[in-house]
């Protein structure tokens, strides 16, 4: 769980609709050889054995933006990593809990919830007017 969860929510709760198409129309490289991945870059950058605990600092950062119970911002330690949260947070235009309920994730009980729509390659309810969309996926 990292950025993909947190960008989605922070622009879906400022209002911008998401999509996911049921079929590839992008992707990147993942396996580079002979190129740094980030963990390595960031050894490089300071010294080796410093990507995981950067990486739990940055989790406990979005847990708490996401509203994991137990990441509230009083159980944060240490407070700097949530500095400047209300700036890089959630939107206002809709709620967390409705985006949480969209894609199915209970962050209380540590759950996903089938959907229906997106595991059958439906448009998100109520936005039918983008069937056509998905008229290239068999059933």
């Amino acid at each position: 769980m990292g950025e993909e969860v947190s960008l989605s929510a922070r622009l879906w709760t400022s209002g911008y609709d998401i999509f996911s198409p049921s079929k590839s129309v992008t992707s990147h490289i993942y396996g580079r050889r002979k190129k740094p991945k980030f963990w390595e870059s960031v050894h490089r950058l300071f010294h080796f054995g410093v990507h995981n605990p950067l990486q739990m600092l940055v989790l406990s950062r979005v847990k708490s933006q996401l509203g994991y119970p137990e990441a509230a911002p009083d159980f944060i330690k240490p407070q700097s990593v949530i500095t400047h949260l209300d700036q890089y947070s959630m939107g206002t235009e809709r709620p967390l809990e409705k985006f949480l309920e969209y894609v199915g994730l209970d962050m209380k009980k540590k759950e996903v919830i089938m959907t229906g729509w997106c595991e059958k390659g439906q448009p998100p309810p109520n936005k039918q007017e983008f069937i056509s969309l998905y008229d290239f996926v068999a059933e």
